[in-house]
C-alpha cells in the first residue's frame, strides 16, 4: 500500500489524540483502585465501547481464517460465541459486580484456598498473553517498512510497553473509547466499498468455492466442535472479570455486555464480509495477491478500493483494532503478575505506590515474554488455538464450578487444572509431531480440548467426592 501525505496526516492525528488521552488519564491515576478499575466507575458507553474493541486485536487472524473456511468464520468466531457472552451476561455478570474482587485468582481464593489461585494465576496468565496481537501489530509494520517480522515485532513490543505502562487500566479503556469508533468507521467503509465496486452476493456466488458459503465453511464436525468449545474462553477471560467489576453499577455490567452482542455481529458482518469479498476478487482477477500476502488482504482491498486520505483512516482503524486488544490483555497480564502473585504470596501490605509499580514492571516483563513467543509461533491463529486449548483446559471447571454446581475441595480443584493442562499439553504435542499437509494431527481426529476438559472434569469430581467419603 502506498500512503500519501493526506494519509499520513490522518495516521499522525489519530496518534496525537491517542497520546493525549494517555498522558491525561496518567495524571489522574494515583490509587490501586484507579489504576487497576478506573475507581469502579465505569458508565455503559464506555464499559460498550472497552469491551467490544478489546475482542479484534488478531485481525489479521480473521483474514486468514477466512480465507480457509469462508463463511465459516462466521460460525465459529461468531455465533458460538454470541450465545457464550448472552449467559455470561445473564447468569456472571451482576455477581461479579457485587463481589469485592480484582481478578479471577481473587475468585480462586476465596473459594478454594491460595494454592488454587496460584496454579489458577498460571492459567490466567496463558489466557490473556498478548502475543497474537504483538505479532499483529508487527505484522503491519513489516508492511509498511523493510523491517523483517522480527524487527518489526520487536518495534511493536517497545510500542505497546510505553503505551500501556503510563496511564493503567483508566487511560486503556478511554483510548478504547476513542479506537472503537475509529476501527468501526473504517471497516465499515471497506465493506460498503467492496459491495459498491464488487456488486452484491452474486459476486461471491461466482468467485468462492461452494462450501466457502456454507454456514461451515467446509469444515469437519470436530473442528467446529473445538472452536465452539473455546468460545467457552468467555467465561475465564479475565478482560471480562475486570470490566464486569469497574463497571459503575451491577446493571451496567449486565446490559452493557447484551448491548455489546449487536457491536460485535455487526463487526463480524463487515470484516469477515470483507475479507470474503478480497478472496472473491482474487479468485474473480480483480486483485492480484501472492499467496505469502494473503495475509495483508485488509490492506490490499484498501489499496484497490480507497484513495488519500482515506486509505490513512483505514490504516489507524487496522492500528485502532490492534491496538485496543493489545493494550487490554498486556494490562490485565501484568495485573495478573502484580495481584496475583507480587500482593498475594510477596507483599500483602503492599501500598498504592507498590501496587502501581509492580504492575508497570510487570508490563515490561510480560511484553518481553509475548513477543518471544510471538517469534516462535509467527501465525496468529496457531497462537488463539494453543493459547486457548491449554489456558481453557486449565481454568474452566474449577472457575465455573464457583458459579454453578457443588464447588469441590481445594485439593479437588488442584487436580482438576493440572489434569487438564497436562492433557491438553499432550495432545497439542502429539498433533505438533504429526503434522500433515501443515495442519498437525490428533489421535482419533480428537482436538486437544476436549481431553483437556474431560479430564479436569473427571478429576474434579473425582477427588472431590473421594475427599468427602474421607471427610465422612
Amino acid at each position: 500500500m502506498t500512503l500519501g501525505t493526506g494519509d499520513w496526516i490522518v495516521i499522525a492525528v489519530y496518534v496525537g489524540i491517542v497520546a493525549m488521552i494517555t498522558i491525561w488519564h496518567t495524571r489522574k491515576t494515583t490509587t490501586t483502585n484507579e489504576f487497576l478499575l478506573a475507581g469502579r466507575r465505569l458508565t455503559l458507553p464506555v464499559f460498550v465501547a472497552t469491551l467490544v474493541s478489546t475482542w479484534y486485536g488478531g485481525i489479521f487472524g480473521i483474514s486468514e481464517f477466512t480465507e480457509y473456511y469462508g463463511l465459516g468464520a462466521w460460525l465459529v468466531q461468531g455465533i458460538f460465541w454470541y450465545i457464550i457472552y448472552a449467559v455470561f451476561a445473564l447468569f456472571l455478570a451482576e455477581k461479579i459486580r457485587n463481589m469485592p474482587f480484582y481478578t479471577i485468582p481473587d475468585i480462586l481464593e476465596n473459594n478454594y484456598g491460595k494454592k488454587v489461585a496460584f496454579v489458577g494465576g498460571i492459567f490466567t496468565y496463558i489466557m490473556v498473553n498478548p502475543a497474537p496481537y504483538l505479532l499483529s501489530l508487527g505484522i503491519l509494520i513489516a508492511y509498511f517498512s523493510p523491517l523483517s517480522l522480527l524487527h518489526s515485532i520487536i518495534i511493536s513490543t517497545s510500542l505497546c510497553i510505553i503505551y500501556t505502562y503510563l496511564a493503567g487500566f483508566r487511560g486503556v479503556v478511554y483510548t478504547d473509547f476513542f479506537q472503537f469508533i475509529w476501527m468501526f468507521l473504517a471497516f465499515i467503509v471497506l465493506f460498503y466499498l467492496a459491495c459498491d465496486t464488487w456488486g452484491g452476493v452474486e459476486f461471491l456466488q461466482n468467485n468462492l468455492p461452494k462450501e466457502k458459503l456454507q454456514i461451515t465453511g467446509g469444515m469437519s464436525t470436530s473442528v467446529i466442535l473445538v472452536w465452539a468449545g473455546l468460545a467457552c474462553w468467555v467465561f475465564v477471560d479475565p478482560n471480562f472479570y475486570q470490566r464486569c467489576s469497574a463497571a459503575k453499577t451491577p446493571q451496567t455490567a449486565r446490559r452493557g455486555i447484551l448491548i455489546c452482542i449487536g457491536f460485535w455481529l455487526v463487526f463480524d458482518i463487515v470484516a469477515i464480509g470483507s475479507a470474503m469479498y478480497g478472496f472473491a476478487a482474487l479468485n474473480a482477477k480483480e486483485l492480484s495477491v501472492s499467496p505469502q500476502d494473503h495475509k495483508y488482504m485488509y490492506l490490499i482491498m484498501a489499496e484497490h478500493l480507497m484513495s488519500s486520505p482515506m486509505k490513512g483512516l483505514f490504516v489507524a482503524g487496522i492500528v485502532s483494532t490492534i491496538m485496543s486488544t493489545t493494550d487490554s490483555f498486556l494490562f490485565v497480564a501484568a495485573v495478573n503478575i502484580s495481584r496475583d502473585y507480587y500482593w498475594r504470596f510477596l507483599n500483602r501490605e503492599a501500598n498504592d505506590k507498590q501496587i502501581i509499580t509492580a504492575t508497570r514492571v510487570a508490563i515490561i516483563a510480560t511484553a518481553l515474554l509475548s513477543a518471544l513467543l510471538a517469534i516462535a509461533l509467527p501465525k496468529v491463529t496457531q497462537l488463539w488455538y494453543a493459547l486457548g486449548n491449554i489456558g481453557l483446559s486449565g481454568l474452566l471447571v474449577s472457575m465455573l464450578r464457583t458459579f454453578f454446581g457443588t464447588k469441590r475441595s481445594a485439593d479437588a480443584a488442584l487436580m482438576s487444572m493440572w489434569g487438564g493442562f497436562i492433557s491438553a499439553c499432550v495432545w497439542l504435542a502429539i498433533g505438533l509431531f504429526n503434522m500433515q499437509g501443515g495442519f498437525p494431527v490428533y489421535p482419533m481426529g480428537i482436538e486437544p480440548l476436549y481431553p483437556g476438559i474431560i479430564t479436569s472434569l473427571i478429576a474434579y469430581e473425582l477427588f472431590g467426592t473421594a475427599q468427602h467419603e474421607k471427610e465422612k
